[in-house]
């Protein structure tokens, strides 16, 4: 891929949610959600307990973050932040691999999905030498697997014992894909 990639649009408007950076005035809906250690569940590298001070650190990465390789948004429902999704471009490699939380009350309802989807038709409408994205997940969390096999990913391998967050025991992780090919594939009209 080019050097110069095109930005990615800063604002993505779903049927129901409208994702967007960060702001500094997002700290409080944050901290909200990610306190709860059961939405930390399954998120490495997330501490626990999550205090104010890590949600005006993760906020300001976000905000600082390089817009064209490192993008995160906010999801937002009904005025409220309710999640994250990243999207993290390793163009040397034409690929991309996408990550996403949201608050446990909205689990079930198909946000994140609504809001991969968005983010995976914008990298590829917008990159046109994006080959490939690719997101894991925790063996253990079969909703997140659920996410990625509704957007179109195929599941490519599980490394073994690959994660150990929180002092937990070794566990596994998914590893899925979505090649351009499927994604334009899947856009036909039937």
């Amino acid at each position: 891929m080019s050097e110069a990639l095109p930005p990615l649009p800063k604002r993505i408007e779903t049927e129901r949610l409208d994702l967007r950076p960060f702001e500094f005035g997002d700290v409080d809906d944050l901290l909200a959600y990610a306190a709860d250690p059961e939405w930390a569940r399954f998120l490495s590298g997330v501490p626990q307990p999550y205090k104010r001070t890590d949600t005006e650190q993760d906020i300001a990465r976000c905000i600082l973050s390089k817009w064209t390789t490192n993008l995160t948004w906010a999801i937002e429902l009904d005025g409220q932040i309710v999640g994250a999704i990243d999207l993290s471009m390793k163009s040397e490699h034409s690929r991309a691999e996408l990550a996403y939380t949201l608050a446990r009350r909205h689990w079930g309802h198909g946000f994140t999905t609504e809001a991969a989807q968005a983010v995976i038709d914008a990298a590829f409408e917008t990159w046109p030498d994006l080959n490939r994205i690719h997101a894991n997940a925790d063996a253990r969390n079969p909703a997140s697997l659920r996410v990625m096999e509704k957007v179109g990913m195929q599941r490519e391998g599980t490394p073994r014992q690959h994660d150990i967050s929180r002092g937990e025991e070794p566990h596994d992780s998914v590893e899925c894909g979505l090649l351009r090919e499927e994604w334009e594939q899947a856009r036909k009209p039937t």
